[in-house]
């Protein structure tokens, strides 16, 4: 509507130009027809009146192209391209620096985050929703479409039709969605993505891994709002990844039928620091290893701390103790020997496991394990890892794991355990 404005001011500025020009030509050709001095002071009088209208005009044009100037900056402003990621990035330390809020449209906000973890394209590097290749675009955009006609959420919408049989809707509605959502302004199909005639025709998948925020906080200020939390890689295989703290940046949009548009987003990497680890026992060095706590912290998924007590070790403990006090959700416990499927197999893993955060701050669950023959110390990392996590985070500096759950392996009854994280 400001470019509107802009135009027809343009346009009411011209027409009173022209119309003063004819007036001062019709005077012009009148003047001939008498006295000759008339005519000159006729035609003198007027110009001067073309003239002042003419720079009022001017003036007018000049006003509206400052408005619309200031206008243009307003709009920019809610447009998604217009920061850099350098300047995400410092408004994300920013919002994080504040106190955690409810925003209005929490539950709307909380469903176009889960479209963009469920899509996989956050790294990080961060990136630019409205600036992605064009394959993590459709990624996302299968995610949104997902949420729009399928699922029971806030931004379900009813724009189906039936195209011969088909499910499908009309692609300007699409457009709309997307350029909404997350700020797309060129919607163009990806090799698998299907637009016929007018119609974009949802696809299905099944069995796709997807990345899921736990525990998310939100910070606000008057233009941006932030969504953050754990993140982590999962699959319908049972494997957990922690992967960083996802952090995503909304910018309050009133033109977006959602409030606000998908701005930016990354995993910011700041894993908790353990500093030592202590346990209750451990096995004694054999054969050039060792299997003492330190190489539950080692990143090295070959290396394994095992109990050192007769029978499967149930009732021992670990300790970590963190480099300082500060906000963790839980832990994540890599089970068993994962050097390989034989030593896995050989040994003794974990089935239950409590983790005591102090203050009471206790949780108890299920610890999975998973091997196939032929899988590589990776595989293993991957299908074994299980998280332990509280409802709330709390502070604390002291982590305690119990085993309150264990079986023997085939050969050795040693429980072992590959890696430990706090988040």
């Amino acid at each position: 509507m400001r470019r509107k404005t802009l135009r027809t001011l343009i346009s009411v500025s011209v027409m009173t130009v022209m119309a003063l020009n004819m007036i001062a030509c019709g005077g012009s050709k009148e003047g001939g027809s008498g006295n000759t001095a008339t005519a000159t002071e006729s035609t003198a009088a007027e110009e001067t009146a073309t003239e002042s209208a003419g720079e009022e005009a001017g003036a007018k044009e000049e006003a509206g192209s400052q408005n619309a100037s200031e206008d243009n900056k307003n709009t920019e402003s809610a447009k998604v391209a217009h920061l850099s990621e350098s300047e995400c990035s410092e408004k994300i330390e920013q919002l994080l620096a504040t106190e955690p809020v409810t925003p209005a449209n929490i539950e709307v906000l909380k469903e176009m985050a889960d479209s963009v973890t469920f899509a996989r394209v956050l790294d990080a590097d961060g990136v630019t929703f409205s600036q992605m290749d064009n394959a993590s675009k459709a990624s996302l955009r299968f995610q949104i479409i997902n949420n729009v006609l399928w699922l029971q959420t806030s931004v379900r919408e009813d724009i189906t039709t039936t195209v011969n049989d088909e499910t499908a809707i009309a692609l300007e509605d699409a457009e709309g969605i997307f350029k909404d959502f997350y700020g797309e302004e060129d919607f163009t199909p990806y090799e698998y993505e299907r637009v016929e005639d007018g119609y974009v025709y949802p696809l299905m998948a099944d069995g796709e891994a997807w990345q899921l925020v736990e525990h998310m906080q939100f910070f606000e200020d008057d233009d941006y709002i932030l969504f953050t939390g754990p993140g982590f890689y999962e699959s319908n295989g049972g494997d957990e990844e922690f992967l960083g703290y996802a952090d995503i940046l909304f910018i309050k949009n009133p033109d977006s039928r959602y409030g606000a548009t998908l701005l930016y987003g990354r995993y910011r990497d700041e894993k908790i620091n353990i500093a030592s680890v202590e346990t209750s026992s451990e096995l004694s060095a054999s054969g050039g290893k060792t299997y003492s706590g330190d190489n539950l912290i080692d990143g090295d998924y070959t290396t394994v701390w095992a109990e050192g007590v007769s029978g499967t070790g149930v009732g021992e403990t670990i300790t970590l103790h963190l480099d300082k006090k500060q906000l963790v959700y839980g832990v994540v416990i890599c089970n068993g020997y994962t050097a390989s499927y034989e030593q896995f197999k050989k040994n003794g893993v974990v089935t239950e496991a409590s983790a005591d955060f102090g203050d009471g701050n206790t949780v108890k669950g299920e610890v999975i394990s998973c091997n196939y023959e032929g899988y590589t110390a990776e595989n293993l990392a991957e299908f074994n890892r299980t998280k332990l996590e509280l409802e709330e985070p709390v502070m604390t500096d002291t982590i305690v794991i119990t085993i309150t759950g264990a079986t023997s392996g085939a050969q050795y009854d040693d429980t072992c355990v590959s890696e430990v994280m706090a988040y």
